[in-house]
């Protein structure tokens, strides 16, 4: 059975680190090629999910799936670059970002 190529996870709420867990554990049994993570409704990003995140996904198998975030906020953009995970632009206006005119 040929592998799809492409998933997508919405998450919403808050990012901690059992959150983080949750999406790990997802990525690692998840059989498409590539995985686009939103987190455009995300309320809240606390520093442990993060750094959870971060941590795990340095450990995945590359070449098993390629994970791509939207709706990040910049500092953790930062530390995505970092651990080689594509991150693009959320199509609408995340939730944890401020109220803009």
């Amino acid at each position: 059975m040929a592998r799809p190529d492409r998933a997508r996870i919405h998450l919403s709420g808050v990012f901690d680190g059992s959150r983080a867990m949750q999406l790990v554990n997802y990525l690692r049994r998840e059989q498409a090629a590539e995985v686009v993570v939103d987190f455009s409704d995300v309320e809240g990003f606390e520093s442990f999910g993060v750094d959870v995140l971060l941590r795990e996904l340095a450990t995945l198998e590359r070449a098993r799936v390629t994970v791509r975030c939207c709706g990040v906020p910049p500092c953790v953009t930062e530390h995505l670059d970092e651990v080689g995970v594509a991150v693009s632009s959320s199509v609408r206006h995340p939730r944890w970002a401020p109220w803009t005119p």
